[in-house]
């Protein structure tokens, strides 16, 4: 791999064990990719910071760099961690409790700027912006909408980019590809949760190459949020080509692209009956809502009647206002990568098509998908 002279000097230590430490693990993984060189960013964002994802070995990694001296040098933004907040009464282990905040802590000495799974609310990236992002959502958001620039990052990959403030020159900073293998028409979703369905089945259709969606451009922005969200489940693509959104989407080819149609009959064996749920927790914001969002869904309760309402935002959000009204709004947590059933939570009905496919093999719970006016309508009693 071609290393500028500032960058050679970056790998051999003398600005430092921690950056030199980052440097070789970049240039490592850059070449085995066959990388030619390392590229500069602008912004990095971390993923897998919960204690119950990374649990001891995590913790002590983030720690041994933070004591190291290790700095982001550029802006860095890190996932939401575990939810650390009691579930009717019963409150999270202390041990757990302890651990998590110490990576945050870790985190937040290294200059960690903000704790969310939306990094694009804290800062928006320019159009051909180079970006380290590890949350798969947040990446398809970033080329896919804002035609930003990311390779999806492996998570302490992310981090080590955020220290060196760069990334390896992966196809994603190359710009779009020129053809795409399929094209996806979209019927119209009537809610954000039926976005995300669509999203779940849109990304199985090219499982192996990149895909041209229409349908979506007049769409709300949470719409396409969720969207992404969800096609990032089953999709290991980098970027979604959106037509009317994504910027460049006219100048790919899509002549030889097979058609694939997805509608709403579709959608239907995803909305299961969830009054077998007795006693559910129900849960709004995967990914994090933006303010405007929270606005929204807070003015439609008056207050929480049955069960209790979790709503997920990113960790500079004010949550005064919701409390009150009975709701928990939890900032910079996320619910989905949260042993819930260490809590007692036995099931989550939840407006996410993502979190739908993630809670039950990361939370240990079972989960229902409910379109959000209607999950709303449940909370406040009148469903």
């Amino acid at each position: 791999m071609y290393l500028t002279r500032e960058e050679e000097r970056m790998l051999l230590g003398e600005y430092g064990e921690a950056l030199a430490k980052a440097m070789k693990v970049l240039v490592k993984v850059g070449e085995s990719l066959g990388a030619g060189r390392l590229i500069e960013i602008s912004h990095a964002h971390v993923s897998g910071i919960s204690y119950f994802n990374v649990g001891d070995a995590g913790l002590e990694f983030v720690e041994d760099l933070a004591k190291l001296g290790a700095r982001f040098s550029v802006f860095t933004t890190t996932n939401p961690y575990a939810a650390l907040v009691d579930y009717s009464g019963r409150s999270p282990a202390s041990e757990v409790l302890k651990k998590q905040l110490r990576i945050v802590s870790a985190l937040r000495a290294m200059g960690s700027k903000s704790f969310t799974c939306t990094p694009y609310y804290v800062r928006t990236p320019k159009p051909g912006e180079h970006l380290a992002w590890a949350e798969s959502s947040a990446v398809l958001y970033a080329n896919s909408v804002l035609g930003a620039m990311t390779n999806r990052e492996p998570g302490v990959l992310s981090l080590l980019a955020g220290i060196a403030g760069r990334t390896y020159l992966g196809e994603a900073h190359k710009g779009l590809p020129e053809e795409v293998r399929h094209v996806v028409n979209l019927e119209k979703p009537k809610d954000p949760s039926e976005a995300g369905v669509y999203g779940l089945l849109a990304g199985k259709v090219s499982p192996t190459g990149i895909a041209l969606v229409r349908g979506i451009a007049d769409l709300p922005e949470p719409y396409i949020k969720e969207f992404l969200a969800a096609y990032a489940v089953p999709s290991p693509a980098h970027v979604v080509i959106l037509e009317g959104v994504t910027p460049g989407f006219s100048r790919v080819n899509i002549a030889g692209a097979e058609r694939v149609y997805i509608g709403r009959s579709e959608l239907k064996e995803f909305y299961r009956d969830a009054d077998s749920c007795e006693n559910p927790l129900y849960l709004i914001g995967c990914p994090h809502l933006s303010l405007k969002e929270l606005e929204q869904v807070v003015s439609k309760v008056d207050k929480v009647e049955k069960g209790e309402l979790w709503i997920t935002v990113g960790d500079l959000i004010s949550q005064a206002e919701e409390l009150r009204r009975g709701v928990k709004v939890i900032a910079g947590g996320c619910a989905v990568t949260t042993r819930l059933d260490s809590l007692g939570v036995d099931c989550v009905i939840t407006d996410s098509a993502k979190a739908l496919t993630y809670l039950p093999k990361l939370a240990g719970v079972k989960a229902y998908l409910m379109r959000r006016d209607e999950l709303l309508r449940k909370v406040v009693g009148r469903g």
